[in-house]
């Protein structure tokens, strides 16, 4: 198949009706009315480094690197609108190619957000690049952290860790809990509504991308504080059904949840209060400093 040809194919997959974008897919570049503030992230996903095709499917694929684009702009305070996905695509992987276009629809369509350009271009390894753009009126940043705020996340994290772990080990747990978190690592399911309605009420704000402590720890970091946590509310993750020994290790230092972790100075409605901002540096479990530690890529 022609580059021309697959091209036309995904770009009716990504049509989509929108009163403020004036030029879409088809030309050089795309033209849309910016209705305020603009907020910009992007991500990269390589085959084997943060997917395998062994595991996953390609539909998942698509879904799981445009959520990791939508979460940071909810971390930002932000509202997704447009994404620009750049595509390598292999000889091998020349047939899922459309599956993946329908996964990175499929994710878009839950936010409201619309596809509106990008590149295609062969290769050796399977290649998703994804930029989002959103409308932010006020920016929730990193550094904004309180002495007093109360330290707030989505939902306790780690199920993606422990996905992993099931997937490499190649257990045969066929429970409920193990099929959803494989499911979980594969393609993240997020609570988009639930990050949307909390934005105005954060204080701080970052997904957790690369493990509770390591991204806490930025928190702390640009914001000067030092992050406690409550260890007794971390234990209560049902992933201790699944490994009681080993648990803690996913909720503490798991990758890839893009829960919405963040303080702010009052409860927030369906997140779960799991320590406090206090003065001094560091992060700390109860009354004990602990090592940071996260996913973090590495060159030799």
């Amino acid at each position: 198949m022609l580059e021309s040809e697959l091209l036309e194919e995904i770009k009716k997959l990504f049509a989509r009706s929108n009163p403020n974008l004036d030029l879409g897919i088809g030309d050089d570049g795309a033209v849309f009315n910016p209705q305020g503030k603009q907020v910009v992230v992007t991500d990269v996903a390589v085959e084997e480094v943060h997917f395998k095709c062994d595991w996953s499917s390609y539909f998942q694929i698509g879904r799981k690197v445009t959520a990791a684009n939508l979460a940071d702009i909810f971390a930002m305070g932000g509202e997704p609108k447009y994404l620009l996905v750049a595509l390598v695509l292999p000889n091998r992987h020349q047939s899922g190619a459309l599956e993946i276009a329908a996964g990175i629809a499929h994710e878009a369509d839950l936010v409201g957000a619309t596809v509106i350009g990008g590149d295609l271009s062969s290769g050796s390894e399977l290649t998703i690049s994804i930029t989002a753009i959103g409308e932010v009126s006020s920016p929730i940043r990193r550094d904004g952290a309180k002495i007093g705020d109360r330290v707030l996340i989505s939902e306790l994290p780690g199920a993606s860790a422990a996905g992993l772990a099931l997937l490499k080990s190649g257990s045969e747990n066929s429970s409920e809990i193990a099929k959803e978190l494989v499911i979980q690592h594969l393609a993240p399911t997020i609570n988009y509504q639930k990050y949307r309605e909390a934005s105005g009420d954060l204080n701080s704000a970052i997904d957790t991308s690369d493990g509770l402590l390591l991204d806490a720890s930025r928190i702390a970091q640009a914001s000067k504080v030092k992050i406690t946590f409550f260890k007794e509310i971390l234990k209560t993750s049902m992933l201790q059904s699944v490994d009681p020994e080993n648990y803690m290790e996913w909720v503490l230092h798991g990758g890839e949840d893009h829960k919405l972790l963040g303080t702010g100075s009052e409860k927030i409605e369906g997140f779960i209060e799991i320590g406090r901002v206090e003065a001094g540096a560091g992060i700390y479990l109860d009354n004990k400093e602990i090592s940071i530690s996260g996913y973090e890529h590495r060159w030799s």
